[in-house]
């Protein structure tokens, strides 16, 4: 087979897989390339349901939210966190993509996140995005941007420093990190909107809680949501 013939074949797998994203099994009748197996396995926390949940009571106090959910339980033991490390380390996009249109259409049939005017993803800084090749948190919020029917704003908001990544960092060190990290470039563009955050995974909240004053700081009108991928059990309430 030709060097071509390698990179088509390549190419091909990736845009159209035969497989499960998650595990390689069979997805025949199922949704967004998730097998029933691991659609049935994956530990779904159900927050986007109510709006008196475990993450938005973990900003409270903090910043003020509309409404915050987070889609599936994460821990270390867990086998959903090698999921999260590899669309977010290892290349792998399109499980950020899938993942996002699930949880997506959870948060529109839910009904409490109808009156969102624009997806947010966290911005990744310049220097990590060109090592990493993507933000996979834009994948996350345009996906679920498509699935409410909104536009997804990347441009807004500058991430104006290359902060050490938070998992290596003790909780104290996490707050000290993103100290004035973000700044809002586009202010007029936000000016009464209601922003819908999207990161990947919620532990100390840190990040989220920075870029949510950032832009409640330059934008007094505006108001905001947020919804993580997954959540750390550790939280206040997530049992």
């Amino acid at each position: 087979m030709s060097m071509l013939s390698n990179l088509l074949a390549d190419l091909s797998s990736l845009l159209f897989p035969s497989g499960c994203v998650v595990c390689g099994g069979d997805v025949s009748g199922s949704m967004h390339g998730i097998c029933t197996m691991c659609r049935y396995s994956i530990p779904l926390t159900n927050f986007w349901k109510t709006e008196d949940n475990p993450t938005k009571e973990h900003f409270a106090g903090i910043i003020p939210l509309v409404q915050a959910s987070s889609f599936f339980y994460f821990s270390h033991e867990s086998q959903w966190r090698m999921l999260i490390h590899r669309f977010k380390y290892g290349g792998e996009w399109r499980l950020a993509e899938s993942f996002g249109r699930w949880y997506g259409r959870e948060l529109r049939e839910s009904g409490l996140y109808d009156d969102v005017d624009v997806v947010m993803p966290v911005p990744l800084h310049f220097i990590k995005a060109i090592k990493r090749g993507y933000n996979q948190s834009s994948y996350l919020a345009e996906s679920i941007a498509r699935e409410l029917g909104k536009p997804t704003d990347r441009r807004s908001v500058r991430r104006h420093r290359n902060n050490p990544p938070q998992s290596r960092s003790s909780m104290g060190e996490r707050w000290a990190n993103v100290e004035n990290l973000f700044s809002v470039v586009n202010p007029k563009a936000l000016s009464g909107k209601h922003i819908l955050l999207v990161d990947d995974v919620l532990t100390t909240g840190a990040t989220l809680a920075s870029l949510a004053s950032a832009i409640l700081a330059s934008v007094p009108d505006a108001r905001i949501s947020i919804a993580t991928l997954a959540v750390s059990r550790k939280i206040d309430g997530a049992k």
